[in-house]
């Protein structure tokens, strides 16, 4: 069923929503916790210590648009596997789930730009960016999402998944099931990064409740796939927006994840934090200056500004180098594959050292042009007209509640369809002008509220399009269709790069630099081996090669016919770990992964070595030829320089 389709009978739809959301149980109030688990740290400060210059800290993913051919699936999706209860469909009509669904994407475009703005203003320059997702269905038909800008193949230190809820039947909105509605704003908030930031849980930091097992589920699919890629030297397949999983999925089951709490007393203990499903309300004098000041922002003080605080936490916690090398692995190998398979080993010579600050030059450059689209994005979704008449949307829900908890049975009809209305035709797309109800002096001209639905109208058109991304974002904010000029500086020498979207910028930074280096000298044998004593047969092996084995610096990477893995970076010696390194061991029957770092003899963890596992703290303990033999001195470990 498409979209449009539902929208034939306005008057029909008015009728359902409104007795879908005021027929119900007349004495409940829609009640929310007044503080989130998370409270800001105005002390905390960040504590960058990578040495590249060209990563992002933050990528910040949201679901911004639903493909036109993916919205059935969207629609019953969202319906039946429901975060916060079942929805009775004998009570609940189609139209008004579809309307709630909507307002799901209307509302995370919105209050994404919240978790944005408070991000920017904490982080160094250019260390934040927005990568909106199109929701859409994949090739076997399934739903998935796909990023409508590049900002995710910028290496980053962490990746944060956000959206709002609602749950899918209207007429339970005064009750206990979670919603995005007025001052009430039920967050979705999942930290995730590459597998090495945090081997154990495959990168995963911390993730809402109800959708853990999905992101856990991803963050494992996503390890497992990144190695795939490297095996067969192509790019690693993006991953998809953990909520979007979730309603792919649904529930999934899992036995002896390692998860924790957000209490303080765990902190240290490497499992995935569990961030609990909240209705957060919103602070109500806050609320009323909301539409008169559009600088005052209720949902920073009740949740971003707690949720940055962890973020910032996360971002102290990770080792950055750590945390972004595959990632500038994958990103230097875009401008030349060569580079990336050298970029493993880690070399210091003279030609490679120059090509990867060129490389990193690029990268930077290119972390700057999308940061200014993500400023453009903000200033179009929240500054400029969206975000006015979002702001007048919210208000006006506001408003119909506290009718709602003051007057409890007796109604204001007037204000319920006035609000209705305008949800219902900013939602599915209507024609505004066609409906008397916006001609209310309370509301105002609410047109801009259709700019969703000429999103997916723009989207649908131009489907084909490598760069649809651009034709989405022109609609949410005309800002971003402007020249961009970067400033690319390497060694003695200064370019500047301008263009109009990230297609022909990266064409110019990939055409700069292939003007300005030759390719690497260095060729690797791809038939190189690298093995480990518990596994057979032999794996593979990136980077130098003495007589068919892995000899010096590089990565090296053994699968068996079980699915146990082992992953391996630093020297090696006659096809073994042998030197200082880190290794990753994973087995099928662990949800999690045991990481080495330190010392290696003849592919055992071998002196004194750092151990992460899950649900555990970090230790470190003296190992000889792989046996365990006790905690070590810390002051004697040697890391590994990533």
């Amino acid at each position: 069923m498409k979209y449009s389709d539902t929208c034939s009978k306005p008057a029909v739809l008015l009728a359902a929503l409104v007795c879908a959301a005021f027929l119900s149980a007349c004495a409940g109030t829609a009640r929310g916790v007044k503080q989130s688990v998370y409270q800001p740290d105005e002390t905390l400060e960040l504590l960058d210590e990578g040495r590249s210059e060209a990563d992002a800290m933050v990528v910040i993913r949201y679901p911004a648009v639903v493909h036109e051919e993916a919205l059935g699936a969207y629609y019953r999706n969202f319906e039946q596997h429901a975060i916060g209860g079942t929805v009775n469909r004998e009570e609940s009509q189609t139209m008004n789930v579809d309307r709630v669904a909507q307002s799901i994407i209307t509302k995370s475009n919105f209050y994404a730009m919240s978790l944005y703005r408070e991000l920017r203003d904490r982080l160094p320059t250019d260390a934040v960016l927005l990568s909106p997702h199109v929701i859409e269905l994949d090739e076997n038909l399934r739903l998935t999402s796909r990023a409508l800008l590049a900002a995710e193949h910028v290496p980053s230190v962490v990746t944060i998944d956000f959206s709002v809820y609602s749950f899918p039947d209207p007429s339970e909105m005064m009750n206990s099931p979670p919603l995005t509605f007025g001052d009430i704003v039920t967050p979705l908030f999942v930290i995730h990064a590459n597998r090495w930031a945090r081997a154990p849980t495959h990168g995963l930091f911390l993730a809402s409740e109800p959708i853990v097992e999905a992101s856990w589920l991803l963050s494992r699919e996503q390890a497992v796939s990144q190695l795939d890629a490297l095996r067969e030297r192509r790019p690693p397949p993006p991953r998809p927006l953990d909520f979007v999983r979730y309603l792919d999925r649904g529930d999934l089951s899992f036995r002896d994840l390692p998860l924790k709490s957000p209490g303080e007393s765990r902190r240290e203990v490497v499992s995935v934090e569990v961030h609990p499903l909240e209705k957060i309300r919103l602070d109500p004098d806050l609320m009323v200056r909301m539409q008169q000041e559009p600088g005052i922002d209720p949902f920073a003080e009740e949740f971003v500004k707690g949720a940055s605080t962890r973020i910032v936490t996360a971002l102290n916690i990770a080792d950055h180098d750590r945390a972004t090398f595959f990632e500038r692995q994958a990103a230097l190998s875009e401008f030349d594959p060569d580079l990336g398979m050298a970029f493993l080993s880690r070399s210091g010579s003279e030609a490679l050292r120059a090509r990867r600050q060129m490389g990193e030059a690029l990268l930077r450059a290119e972390r700057t042009f999308l940061s200014a689209q993500a400023a453009a994005l903000y200033e179009g979704s929240w500054e400029g007209t969206f975000g006015d008449q979002m702001r007048q949307m919210i208000g006006a829900e506001y408003e119909m509640l506290e009718e709602r908890r003051d007057l409890a049975v007796k109604q204001n009809w007037s204000t319920a369809i006035a609000v209705l209305a305008m949800a219902g035709a900013a939602y599915s797309g209507s024609d505004l002008d066609s409906s008397n109800f916006f001609h209310s002096s309370t509301f105002g001209n609410l047109a801009m509220l259709g700019s969703l639905w000429a999103m997916n109208s723009a989207f649908s058109s131009n489907a084909q399009s490598k760069m649809v991304g651009e034709n989405f974002l022109m609609q949410m904010a005309p800002a971003i269709n402007r020249q961009i000029s970067v400033q690319v500086e390497w060694l003695d020498s200064t370019e500047e790069i301008t263009a109009r979207d990230f297609a022909e910028f990266r064409e110019k930074t990939l055409s700069l630099y292939q003007a300005s280096v030759r390719g690497v000298d260095a060729e690797f044998d791809p038939t190189c081996v690298f093995g480990h004593p518990a596994l057979q047969p032999d794996g593979s092996w990136f980077g130098p090669c003495e007589k068919g084995r892995a000899a010096g610096g590089g990565y090296g990477l053994v699968v068996d016919a079980d699915g146990n893995t082992v992953e391996y970076l630093g020297s090696a010696v006659a096809g073994r770990a042998d030197g200082t390194g880190a290794m990753i061991f994973r087995t099928p029957g662990d949800e999690g992964a045991v990481y080495y770092e330190g010392g290696f003899q003849a592919g055992q963890p071998h002196g004194v070595v750092w151990v992460e596992q899950a649900g555990r703290k970090p230790r470190v303990r003296e190992f000889v030829e792989g046996r365990d033999r006790g905690s070590a001195d810390i002051s004697q470990w040697r890391s590994l320089a990533f």
